[in-house]
């Protein structure tokens, strides 16, 4: 039994009264494709009837079943397993200099605006090194590379529509001839200043400059007259902090489970709390509109919600570098897919067969596994 484990989870809720097959059949001509493919593959994952893969440890003499996962962009269980994996390549990665966390944020109202825009999120991304780095080259008197890892955040504590960026940014950067060139200090009025300035630039290229739309940014350039808003939450942090903080709602719903505290068939109850403040509050939702939050914050096809810039981007950086694990190391060399660790012993362990879900006759018990398995699975290739 797992401790304090949450009680309701966003997986029983989509599934549950066939929540999400009625959400699209109701919803049919406003979903995306990726919407629906990401939801199905995430309430299906680690499902038997897609079919399994079969391993057997001599030293141990077990036999183990590995179910296929669903790899979604919205599902706890597998988005966990690929965090924990990127954090320790990425950290692998990061230079041994110090690093801040900032977080570029937009107003509420340009929220709407670029609302499902992804062409125009992705030139944002873009912006916010332009900013970084202008600005520091500003601070150090000559021309310098910084290093800075940014993460695409759609949504707020009440898993609204809420575009915001957090960065890891070094507190220096590369010179010419490749020395470092330390700055601990960041003129924050002209960071806002150019972020206002190059994020408005972009909004107008991409969204429809209606009288409405119009009046709305013109509304947003007098009231920020001092540029929009840039937060250093801290400096000098342990880089796996870093990282792991940034990325953990990257391959996640939008919401934590253990933030659900009711759900009754027809609304459900989340937690919530005012911006830093201990202050908690609860907020309820028809099943139809949670979904729609949740949905929503799926982004669009190879779209990338973490990307490294300067020091840190792939033309910057060696590839060689960066360690392999030892599951790709045997992939590419033996090109064998799907191999595991015993948890026993933790040796490698190769597929000795999979049951197709198409076969018509179920998978044999495990006592008599070996003796007809060529009649139900298929030989790994």
């Amino acid at each position: 039994m797992y401790v304090n484990h949450p009680e309701y989870s966003v997986r029983d809720i989509l599934t549950d009264n066939n929540n999400w097959e009625r959400y699209k059949l109701f919803h049919n001509g406003e979903l995306r494709e990726e919407q629906i493919k990401e939801i199905d593959a995430m309430i299906h994952c680690n499902d038997p009837k897609k079919g399994f893969w079969y391993y057997y440890c001599k030293d141990c003499d077990e036999y183990i079943i590995r179910h296929l996962s669903c790899n979604s962009r919205a599902c706890c269980r597998c988005g966990t397993r690929h965090l924990k994996k990127w954090v320790k390549k990425t950290v692998e990665r990061m230079f041994d200099v110090d690093h801040s966390h900032l977080v570029f944020t937009l107003p509420s109202d340009i929220w709407l605006l670029i609302e499902d825009n992804w062409d125009c999120i992705g030139e944002l991304f873009i912006a916010t090194f332009r900013v970084l780095e202008e600005t520091m080259c500003r601070s150090a008197k000559q021309e310098i590379t910084p290093g800075m890892i940014c993460a695409l955040h759609t949504f707020g504590n009440d898993i609204k529509w809420n575009v915001h960026f957090h960065t890891i940014v070094s507190e220096g950067g590369a010179t010419k001839n490749w020395k470092w060139k330390p700055v601990y200090y960041l003129p924050y009025e002209i960071l806002r200043q150019k972020w206002i300035d190059y994020s408005l630039d972009i909004i107008k290229k991409h969204v429809e400059m209606t009288e409405k739309n119009q009046m709305t940014l013109l509304s947003i350039e007098h009231q920020y007259v001092n540029g929009f808003n840039i937060k250093r939450i801290k400096g000098k942090i342990p880089k796996k902090e870093l990282v792991g903080y940034i990325a953990r709602y990257i391959r996640h719903p939008p919401i934590s489970n253990r933030r659900i505290t009711d759900y009754n068939y027809d609304n459900v109850t989340i937690l919530c709390k005012y911006g830093d403040t201990k202050i908690k509050y609860n907020i309820s939702f028809t099943v139809d509109e949670f979904i729609t939050r949740i949905i929503k914050h799926i982004p669009s096809k190879h779209f990338k919600v973490i990307r490294h810039f300067g020091l840190y981007s792939r033309k910057k950086y060696a590839p060689s570098l960066v360690k392999r694990d030892k599951q790709e190391i045997i992939s590419k060399y033996f090109g064998i897919k799907h191999t595991i660790k015993c948890p026993k012993c933790k040796r490698i362990l190769e597929p000795i067969g999979f049951f197709s879900p198409y076969y018509p006759e179920k998978p044999p018990p495990i006592a008599v596994f070996g003796n007809k398995i060529s009649d139900w699975c298929y030989e790994a290739s």
